[in-house]
């Protein structure tokens, strides 16, 4: 999950179809809680990468 967020930050345009594929069916149990040194939850970066994307 937070490979696929890395990579659609740096080439979204580029993106490889596995890496949407994890961002479009993830779902809350597998995003939920924090990652130290990120500044919110991995839901939050989630749903942000696929707002980016035009998701």
């Amino acid at each position: 999950m937070t490979a696929a967020v890395a990579l659609a930050r740096r080439q979204a345009t580029a993106l490889p179809d596995e890496a949407l594929t994890v961002l479009v069916h993830a779902d809350d149990d597998e995003v939920t809680g924090v990652l130290p040194g990120w500044d919110r939850s991995l839901r939050g970066h989630v749903a942000l990468t696929l707002r980016r994307l035009g998701l």
